[in-house]
């Protein structure tokens, strides 16, 4: 009987799922690209290799102050087929006790329940409360015992059914789908590393119960979120991007790239304020954006809620009715003149659907209209991209010729050369863009491709200067050559009139932790330092992006010296070219 009991011990510890707690993912890095874990997350979250039969399967970070992980790293398993379920949860003994001798996770219906709850969720705190167990790594992604592996409660967060079950599995259907067909494509010279989190929300946990030991002990987060970098051995064939959903029945999902994603997350929690998921974005420049949006197109919420006038709207729906009639009546009609103005809330609404339209209308919509913001003292960017009504923003639509050089000008017969693309510019040849003028997150600034190379660019955006006079309708804000935005205002007898305009940006901020206002960003205007006004009419230094690590006049902070207070009143840095400076967000 003895024997019997043992074999019984020996053969429940071999078939268990294995996790193990560590101080470094060593041991579990290969779910890393380049076998970096992500950067700039809760330094107390435990570090688990999740283990069984000897294999790992994935890695996670794992809270023990909010019960849930903050993510999880895994791989695709391409060739599973499985599509069976068992739900059958494990535990990891070690978070809640670190000198437990049990280096492996087992099962919780054989746990000590009162000790394993101490550090870490149990089903119990999921019991009638109106949420999922809802895996980070997807069982789907895995099979076999890669999929019995995905069963713990260090993978789980709590989830909505509706944002569980429907939204974030069709995502994630998608996504498996568009990988498995990607590696096919390219003869699985490549690999896909996955990393899907969640974002905190402090405010809300469960379960409520009457007993305060047994209340309030798993924190709900209030979004969810995936980055993925796919590494072909052929760099050119890299990419990176991500997508990010709000943990709630009736909101969807949005697909962004990589370095959108993160500064999503750096404005929903101060715990990602330094956050670096892949290095250098994983080919981020990389990313064909049409192929991914194309695949995830019945997914993707609208751009905006569209709201017309009733004369725009009788106006569009004639248009609509009549161009869908004609094939049945066998009638043709040419549109001969459209014009079209949009409106918007937000600066971050105007430049996201101003990308859009350029790289699939090719259209551009220049501002004809700014209204101020609300002086209210926020900064939080959320709330200051409330306005003082609607339409705070109002642009024009305009056909993208693409007739123009890299800075702006207006250009002709473009030619390809040993610098790329040139064109013929008033009597000069100048850059000339093979690819849309668009934000790069990583250089804070506007790029574009010109042939193979990437070049600096100025997309004419705005028909308003600073002061808020009108451009001439041929010549919108740019820089035209120069290192700052300017335009003709009107026809002058021997010279044209022209004015500064406010750069194309819309997260500058002040040194006195406040935004510019969306009419008078960051730039250095008739000055020889870049200055903005602020909501409350002063007149700041500035920082031309608000992460934490830009400074004043254009400057970089170190990176070993990110802005801080640094045991001073006000935010300073180190710069990279051996000074200090001020600057105008805390990495803290």
């Amino acid at each position: 009987m003895f024997v019997l009991g043992l074999l019984t011990c020996i053969t429940l510890r071999a078939f268990s799922t294995q996790a193990k707690v560590v101080t470094s993912f060593s041991e579990c890095s290969t779910f890393f690209y380049k076998g970096k874990a992500p950067e700039g997350m809760d330094q107390n979250a435990k570090k688990i290799c999740q283990k069984l039969q000897n294999k790992f399967y994935y890695a996670t970070l794992y809270s023990v102050s909010h019960r849930i992980p903050l993510y999880s790293a895994y791989k695709l398993d391409s060739t599973c087929s499985d599509t069976g379920r068992k739900d059958i949860w494990h535990v990891e003994p070690q978070i809640s006790n670190p000198l437990s001798p049990t280096d492996h996770m087992i099962l919780e219906k054989d746990s000590d329940v009162n000790t394993i709850k101490g550090n870490q969720a149990v089903s119990s705190d999921y019991a009638l409360t109106p949420y999922d167990r809802g895996h980070l790594n997807p069982n789907s992604f895995q099979c076999g015992e890669g999929r019995t592996a995905t069963f713990t409660l260090t993978n789980a967060a709590p989830m909505d059914p509706c944002f569980n079950r429907v939204h974030w599995r069709n995502w994630e259907t998608t996504l498996k789908r568009f990988i498995i067909s990607k590696l096919n494509l390219d003869g699985r010279s490549a690999t896909a590393y996955i990393v899907t989190g969640t974002v905190p929300n402090e405010n809300v946990r469960i379960p409520q119960k009457e007993t305060p030991l047994d209340s309030d002990r798993v924190t709900v987060p209030s979004h969810i979120w995936t980055a993925v970098c796919y590494k072909h051995n052929l760099p050119e064939k890299s990419f990176s991007f991500g997508y990010i959903g709000q943990n709630q029945p009736e909101h969807g999902v949005s697909l962004m790239t990589l370095s959108t994603l993160e500064r999503r997350l750096r404005e929903l929690s101060n715990m990602y304020r330094s956050l670096k998921i892949f290095e250098g974005y994983c080919y981020q420049n990389n990313l064909d954006e049409d192929e991914v949006e194309d695949k995830f197109e019945k997914l993707l919420d609208p751009i905006l809620n569209v709201v017309m006038n009733s004369v725009t709207e009788n106006t569009f729906n004639a248009i609509t009715k009549a161009t869908k009639r004609k094939a049945a009546y066998g009638k043709r009609f040419t549109v001969t003149e459209l014009t079209a103005k949009l409106g918007f809330d937000s600066l971050s609404d105007y430049f996201y659907v101003r990308k859009k339209l350029k790289i699939f209308a090719k259209s551009n919509c220049l501002i004809t209209k700014v209204r101020k913001y609300m002086t209210d003292g926020v900064t939080d960017l959320r709330k200051r991209d409330t306005a003082e009504g609607s339409d705070s923003i109002e642009c024009q639509l305009f056909p993208d010729t693409g007739e123009n050089a890299a800075d702006g000008s207006p250009c002709s017969s473009p030619f390809y050369s040993s610098e790329g693309y040139l064109c013929f510019s008033e009597g000069k040849t100048k850059p000339w863009c093979s690819s849309p003028c668009l934000y790069k997150e990583q250089l804070n600034g506007y790029s574009c491709y010109s042939g193979q190379k990437m070049i600096e660019c100025s997309p004419p955006y705005s028909l308003i200067t600073a002061k808020g006079e009108r451009c001439l309708s041929d010549h919108p804000c740019a820089t035209y050559g120069y290192d700052y935005y300017w335009c003709r205002t009107r026809h002058g007898f021997i010279n044209d009139d022209w004015e500064y305009c406010s750069p194309p940006l819309w997260r500058s901020k002040a040194e006195n932790g406040k935004y510019c206002r969306s009419d008078r960003g960051c730039a250095k205007y008739d000055k020889s330092q870049p200055w903005c006004y602020t909501d409350d009419g002063k007149k700041q230094k500035c920082c031309t992006s608000d992460d934490c690590h830009s400074a004043v006049n254009d400057k970089t902070c170190k990176p070993d010296h990110p802005c801080g207070y640094h045991n001073e009143k006000y935010l300073w840095c180190y710069t990279t070219n051996g000074k200090w400076d001020y600057c105008c967000t805390s990495c803290a």
